[in-house]
């Protein structure tokens, strides 16, 4: 039996609505708690889904991207001085011309405001001229997002001191470098020697459309490096992205003629990249030469085999076309390297033009700015491959 007296009545009501109320407050404080403990997992949320929705658009305004942006309508740059796109792996690229001075200003903001969204510069590259400074940067975003940014800095125009007239070289000489598109320091020590170069290169490599542009802005010509199929099937390079296969259909061949085309800007012209199989072949060799009449290109054979009928069939389909004379660096050695410059020039001088290719390598490209001027001692004129093409 229980001891005591039952509250009746009034004090009965009051002590159940007493405990109701605890029960109910602990209820909410419990669903509150879990609540709360789901969005900080990142999962459904309903009392702080706003919380997380006004957080995530405020990253979204702060990302990288968006900085560029508002800092380059904030300086009032020209949306014509603006080029970007996304390459294949879904980076964006900024591509952006301004004067020098403005650089000096906009680098030093966005630098401070890449900071406060925990945003920085994982690398920077540069390439220095007499008229124009190049700034490459790698940014990276807090989310590992990858950013990067070409600033061509144009500088005050000097007045240049008059050479003396000199009278024209007859006989002239070309000079390709293939495989561009990997280093902006190729294309710096390249525009370092202050010579007509013709640079080709390479489609779907990371640096392919600042290469190119940088070439332009330098006033070197510009070539697209076509991949082909080699004859040797176990060369990892005929995998490489843009190869034109021996298997494939006319239609296939043309659609990735097509797609190489537009990864590199600026061209006039196209070399085959390896390619003896293909290029030994007259049925894909005149897909692909159609394609590039369509498009008003010149063709190089750059002749990676004996039985190359590129040459031959560009010149049937009168297409403006030559063929490669000497292979500058087939061995990786300077004195090499050199000795076959100066048997490019001997040939030049003997039957009025010759065309030499050759790679970025750093042996190569010394052995050019160190002895590349020797054609004035040859009294030969050192031209873009477009001015000896024959057609």
């Amino acid at each position: 039996m229980l001891k005591g007296r039952l509250p009746k009545g009034t004090e009965a009501q009051n002590l159940l609505l007493t405990y109701a109320s605890i029960l109910i407050l602990l209820a909410l404080i419990s669903s509150i708690g879990l609540d709360y403990v789901n969005w900080k997992r990142g999962e459904k949320s309903y009392l702080f889904r706003g919380v997380t929705e006004e957080r995530e658009a405020l990253l979204s305004e702060e990302n990288p991207e968006m900085i560029v942006q508002n800092s380059l309508s904030s300086y009032k740059i020209s949306s014509e001085s603006i080029h970007q796109y996304r390459d294949q792996e879904g980076i964006l690229h900024f591509m952006i011309n301004l004067p020098i001075e403005v650089f000096s200003q906009i680098s030093t903001s966005l630098e401070n405001e890449f900071k406060k969204v925990e945003a920085s510069i994982i690398k920077r590259e540069e390439q220095k001229s007499e008229e124009q400074d190049y700034y490459l940067w790698h940014v990276q975003g807090r989310r590992k997002q990858t950013l990067m940014i070409l600033f061509a800095c144009q500088k005050p125009l000097i007045a240049k001191k008059e050479e003396p007239i000199r009278e024209p070289a007859k006989n002239k000489v070309v000079i390709i470098v293939d495989d561009m598109g990997y280093s902006l320091k190729a294309i710096r020590d390249i525009c370092s020697i202050n010579l007509p170069l013709t640079v080709s290169i390479l489609p779907y490599t990371p640096l392919a459309k600042e290469t190119a542009r940088i070439a332009q802005q330098n006033s070197l010509e510009v070539m697209l490096h076509l991949p082909m199929e080699s004859i040797n099937s176990q060369d990892e390079n005929n995998d490489i992205e843009g190869i034109i296969h021996s298997n494939m259909t006319e239609e296939e061949i043309k659609e990735t003629v097509a797609a190489s085309l537009e990864q590199v800007p600026f061209i006039s012209g196209v070399n085959n990249h390896m390619g003896s199989k293909i290029t030994a072949n007259e049925i894909p060799m005149r897909i692909i030469l159609s394609h590039l009449k369509e498009n008003n290109l010149f063709f190089v054979d750059s002749r990676t085999t004996g039985n190359s009928i590129a040459f031959s069939l560009a010149q049937k389909m009168e297409i403006p076309s030559i063929s490669r004379h000497v292979f500058l660096d087939t061995y990786n050695d300077e004195d090499y390297i050199k000795n076959k410059l100066l048997e490019l020039f001997r040939l030049a001088q003997k039957t009025g033009k010759a065309v030499g290719i050759c790679h970025p390598s750093e042996e190569t490209l010394k052995v050019l700015k160190e002895n590349f001027h020797l054609v004035s001692e040859y009294n030969l004129e050192p031209v873009f491959v477009s001015q000896i093409i024959e057609k």
